[in-house]
């Protein structure tokens, strides 16, 4: 019970159902902070904090766990509340309906958000299931969906709507995590505490370096992989040895001779095997707990696979298979480390020779749109059918084809596969990446690396203000009206 007796917190009442559902909210680090702020403003002055977030969703692959991500974080500002106490908040209806028509326009999710002055870890009162309920059956009125959330210091609780049973479910279990430049980082409840203890002998010499937290993180981790040659087979590597158990592979491609001297996962009796088959044995070998989903196709067809990974590795040399890599990086909010390779050669000399490690993560860096770094034209081509693309080949409009095929090197792929490496253990280490570059040269004719920060721009059209950003899972229901819709107690 609140000491001033006003608001009477429950566990549970009829409009209450507790299932066996898992939740979770992932919000941009830059918003949540700036929403925090607010907050802490308001309970200074003793009131309920209160904001609106529009969200994508990403259901999980046995429909008992849903991930929220927050495209975008509404505070309201001077003028835009009714009222505001310490037990109650009113938005005014043009807030809302502003609000409301965003959610629309962005078919999105509708999570609203409060605080309890004086509780660091609320739950819902009476009066917030009273309000909860009204709003997830107006909204749902409007084909939208609504969840509500009650958030202090140390705790939070959170419900959604479902009009089915007309009720506010209670997830199982639920947590609240931030996108930022370390990538993803779980805040509450928070993170369980990991001493630096023993660690197997196998790993014993990298957990000196980077400490048994971070072991534990990078075990944790699904990796996913886009195409097995080159800096891919390198990167397959590395990243079983420091210790990934959880893989996620997709090429569609089968192994020929030409390829074994660039494939340490492979050897002459795996030639004419599928990359993702050969590369899965050696995983398997590498360690006997190790996880491995394959996909033998094209990243854009593989796309259900790759969005529920922690990370994903872009080792593709065609610019439509980047552009369906950072479409699934946006849409879900998964950290994406691009690479790529190059060989010019003249007459037989080398006449350049380089590669590039690109980092995109979704809300704080720029994309590889903003980057320029996907030619829509190239792109087209790489992702129309396989038919066409032989007819293309055929004219001569396809470089590096079997009959004119790329220069390639293991050396150069594996000094570019560490540079990936190295960024994503820098990431699950959470050191000080906040102005960090996310654009790596490297000129192998020097040989140098140069480094670039690029930004997001509020313009682009894949990360921008009407971009992709968290839009998650598409809608498979019509976009909701704008009405006035009501506040929580």
């Amino acid at each position: 019970m609140r000491e001033d007796g006003r608001k009477f917190r429950v566990m549970a009442a009829k409009k209450q159902v507790r299932t066996d559902r898992t939740l979770h909210v992932v919000f941009p680090e830059e918003s949540f902070r700036n929403m925090t702020a607010s907050f802490d403003d308001d309970e200074k002055r003793g009131r309920e904090g209160y904001a609106v977030a529009i969200c994508g969703q990403k259901a999980g692959a046995d429909k008992r766990s849903v991930t929220y991500m927050a495209r975008s974080i509404d505070i309201p500002g001077k003028g835009d509340l009714i009222s505001q106490s310490s037990v109650s908040v009113t938005p005014s209806g043009d807030f809302m309906e502003s609000v409301l028509a965003a959610a629309a326009r962005r078919q999105g999710i509708v999570l609203e958000i409060h605080t309890h002055p004086g509780s660091a870890d609320p739950v819902f009162s009476s009066v917030d299931i009273d309000h909860g309920l009204d709003n997830g059956r107006f909204l749902r009125s409007c084909h939208t969906r609504f969840c509500m959330m009650v958030i202090g210091a140390e705790g939070f609780s959170v419900m959604e709507y479902n009009g089915e049973s007309d009720s506010l479910q209670l997830p199982r279990a639920a947590a609240i995590s931030l996108m930022g430049r370390q990538g993803l980082r779980q805040i509450l409840p928070a993170a369980e505490t990991l001493c630096d203890g023993p660690s197997p002998e196998a790993v014993d010499r990298q957990v000196r370096i980077w400490g048994a937290r971070c072991q534990r993180r990078i075990e944790a981790t699904i990796a996913g992989i886009v195409g097995l040659g080159g800096t891919g087979a390198a990167l397959l590597q590395m990243l079983a040895l420091i210790g990934v158990k959880k893989f996620v592979l997709c090429d569609p491609d089968d192994i020929e001779p030409s390829n074994l001297s660039r494939l340490p996962y492979a050897c002459a009796t795996d030639a004419g095997k599928k990359k993702t088959r050969a590369a899965a044995g050696y995983l398997r070998k590498t360690a006997r707990d190790v996880e491995v989903e394959t996909v033998n196709d094209r990243v854009q067809d593989a796309k259900e696979a790759l969005r529920a990974c922690d990370v994903l590795f872009g080792c593709v040399d065609n610019d439509g298979a980047r552009l369906s890599m950072n479409e699934v990086a946006l849409k879900y909010f998964i950290p994406y480390i691009d690479t790529g390779t190059e060989i010019f050669v003249e007459n037989g000399k080398v006449r350049d020779m380089g590669g590039q490690v690109r980092i995109v993560v979704p809300s704080v860096t720029g994309c590889l749109e903003c980057a320029g770094a996907i030619d829509r034209t190239e792109a087209a081509a790489s992702l129309v059918s396989g038919e066409e693309h032989a007819v293309r080949e055929a004219a001569g409009y396809v470089r590096g084809t079997a009959d004119t095929p790329a220069p390639a090197v293991i050396t150069l792929n594996t000094i570019i596969a560490s540079m990936a490496a190295q960024e994503f253990v820098d990431m699950i280490a959470c050191r000080d990446r906040e102005n960090a570059p996310n654009y790596l040269l490297y000129d192998a004719t020097r040989p140098q690396i140069e480094r670039f920060l690029f930004e997001r721009s509020p313009d682009c059209p894949m990360c921008g203000r009407d971009g992709i950003l968290g839009a998650g899972d598409p809608k498979r229901h019509g976009r909701p009206g704008v009405k006035k819709i009501r506040s929580p107690g």
